[in-house]
């Protein structure tokens, strides 16, 4: 996923990357636990660490890649505003690619409209499948940490892709391969492109009505982990 959204944002020939680059700033951190992966580890960084359930309160010596990030992430928020934060993970039991979100209580719809959106372009995202809390249990995630901290950002997601396959469209029943992997992260930033009222893709105009290209001006940021 993360490589669709690195190749799709720094295609010059692209016209929505275009579109994209010009209105935001993103900021993409392709490996958070770098010395744990080249290292055969999986969730857990060489000092033992399970990264996913730092950022609470990273320590800067023991956890610098998530230190680090989330510093970087509240400066932007600060100084331009944050439109969406999205950590990019891999599921081991579920199927499809889904996300986890937050929730306010007095605007539930506000951190589903994203998902939402992206399941009405992407075949593989299946929106039944996404779930909004912020429980106790999960306040050391990168998703309930910045959502109680920021305040003012509705779409900080997990976005979760399946280790197999498929139930849904055309695809159910088949193993994800790698282009479809990348689709998503293709996908991903074209729903920015929508929910931000800035185009729609003429192949999704029966959904979402026609947008001209040269939509409202936009000058916050956007970060992707995985």
């Amino acid at each position: 996923m993360m490589r669709g959204v690195l190749l799709f944002l720094t295609d010059p020939e692209n016209e929505e990357a275009r579109l994209l680059r010009e209105r935001f700033v993103f900021k993409v951190i392709p490996m958070l636990n770098p010395d744990g992966v080249i290292n055969g580890n999986y969730r857990c960084s060489l000092a033992g660490c399970d990264l996913n359930r730092r950022w609470k309160t990273p320590n800067k010596h023991l956890h610098p890649t998530i230190y680090h990030t989330k510093k970087l992430i509240k400066d932007l928020n600060v100084e331009r505003g944050l439109l969406t934060y999205c950590d990019l993970h891999g599921h081991s039991r579920k199927q499809n690619v889904f996300m986890y979100g937050c929730n306010n209580k007095y605007r539930p719809e506000e951190c589903r409209v994203f998902p939402l959106m992206l399941s009405k372009i992407s075949q593989f995202f299946d929106f039944g499948s996404c779930r909004f809390g912020v429980q106790k249990s999960k306040e050391s995630t990168a998703r309930v940490s910045l959502y109680k901290e920021l305040k003012n950002c509705p779409n900080i997601f997990t976005m979760e892709s399946t280790f197999s396959g498929v139930d849904i469209g055309e695809f159910k029943g088949q193993h994800m391969k790698t282009f479809h992997f990348e689709q998503m992260g293709i996908d991903f930033c074209r729903t920015i492109l929508i929910y931000e009222s800035i185009y729609v893709p003429p192949e999704f105009e029966h959904i979402f009505g026609k947008i001209e290209k040269d939509g409202p001006k936009k000058d916050v940021g956007a970060a992707f982990a995985e």
